[in-house]
């Protein structure tokens, strides 16, 4: 492999395959083969890493069995001192690629060494978030529970005023970063993806999910975990305004703060709650529509698989990540809009055709999400960054 470039992964997680770590290691993969020599450091891998990235863990092999809850501290704190011992060691021009949660005095640390450094935004800014939060929280007459807090905040925007470059996964988060000051020179636009090998195809309508026996007129789907970020409160209320001969599926974890509400809908007729589904693959073709109204997100996986599996996508402009294009290739409504929301499923509901259209020309375009392409293009830009300073 001929090396163009060094870059040193920080991402503060353990390794279980899912997740933001899951996203990262996608990306990562495709690195070595772009020539760009790349070690990982994690808290600790209880999945295998791609062949071609170097691994470092703070657990280790003797910690790395153990319980998380019991180990996480003392990894991380020996991660840290690996990660400040490898800066040291990088020749100037090397690439320090932060996942969020970095501390702010590691962060330092590398620019200090004159590493280009390079945020990650798995979702819109801390500073944008929490306000948008804050909101929908109290517009359900919640204590906003997000667990943002000032410091994150503060934190946060020092790292994004100091950092080289920022991956930005949506249009979205794009202008909440220059709003925060980043300038367009020192964005990335970027984008998360899906997997081929777990979703991919035409939707093949299936047996509903459930154990009842015939398939109602329409069936839209939620995957995801069911908080007040992602826009369960405004879903269920739209659901419910929007009477459809059909049944919403709900799968995914809930929000304590949610059970309540959760419970009440789904005893109602016409909506359904999985929990946890291990194919969601199948659940997506087993449904017409896959709705989304987050408030806050950043390149949401759930909208690239929901596309891949020939399903047609109602979302919020967070949502749409980099594919959904209102009346193109889905459909788009504000979010904690339940009018809106509603009149979006009974659209997709009503109108003949219209779902095989938005769901047609998505699929058409997922591919370039996918994430052996996402991957080899974050390679490109690194290497394009690299060769500029």
């Amino acid at each position: 492999m001929n090396v163009s470039a060094q870059c040193l992964v920080w991402l503060p997680h353990s390794y279980t395959a899912r997740g933001p770590a899951e996203s990262c290691v996608r990306i990562i993969e495709q690195f070595p083969a772009a020539g760009i020599e790349t070690t990982l450091f994690v808290n600790r891998a209880r999945h295998p890493i791609p062949d071609g990235v170097h691994l470092v863990e703070g657990a280790g092999s003797v910690l790395r069995n153990a319980p998380y809850r019991l180990v996480a501290r003392a990894a991380k704190w020996r991660l840290e001192r690996l990660f400040r011992k490898a800066v040291e060691n990088a020749p100037a021009g090397t690439i320090a690629y932060f996942w969020p949660n970095t501390p702010g005095e590691l962060f330092e640390y590398a620019k200090s060494r004159r590493l280009i450094c390079v945020r990650e935004m798995i979702n819109s800014p801390v500073g944008n978030a929490k306000p948008i939060l804050d909101k929908a929280y109290r517009d359900a007459g919640l204590d906003p529970v997000h667990g943002i807090t000032d410091a994150m905040v503060d934190t946060e925007n020092k790292q994004l005023d100091r950092a080289d470059f920022v991956f930005s996964s949506n249009a979205q988060v794009d202008a909440a970063l220059k709003v925060l000051g980043v300038n367009e020179d020192r964005l990335l636009p970027s984008s998360f993806g899906w997997v081929k090998s777990r979703f991919s195809g035409n939707a093949e309508l299936s047996p509903e999910p459930g154990n009842s026996g015939d398939r109602p007129k329409f069936r839209a789907v939620f995957v995801g975990t069911m908080n007040v970020r992602k826009g369960v409160v405004t879903l269920l209320e739209a659901w419910e305004k929007a009477s459809i001969d059909g049944e919403l599926v709900l799968a995914g974890a809930v929000e304590p703060c949610l059970e309540p509400l959760v419970q009440q809908y789904s005893a109602k007729p016409g909506v359904t709650h999985l929990g946890h589904v291990s194919d969601v693959a199948s659940l997506y073709r087993s449904c017409d529509a896959f709705v989304f109204p987050t408030h806050e997100e950043g390149g949401p996986q759930v909208t690239y698989e929901a596309a891949a599996c020939g399903i047609p996508v109602v979302t919020t402009p967070m949502g749409a990540a980099r594919l959904v294009r209102d009346g193109e290739t889905g459909l788009l409504v504000e979010a904690g809009d339940v009018d809106g929301l509603a009149k979006a499923l009974q659209r997709l509901a009503d109108e003949q055709g219209l779902g095989e259209k938005l769901a047609k020309q998505a699929l058409a375009e997922v591919d370039r999400f996918e994430y052996t392409n996402v991957g080899r293009g974050r390679a490109t830009q690194l290497l394009e960054v690299c060769s500029s300073n």
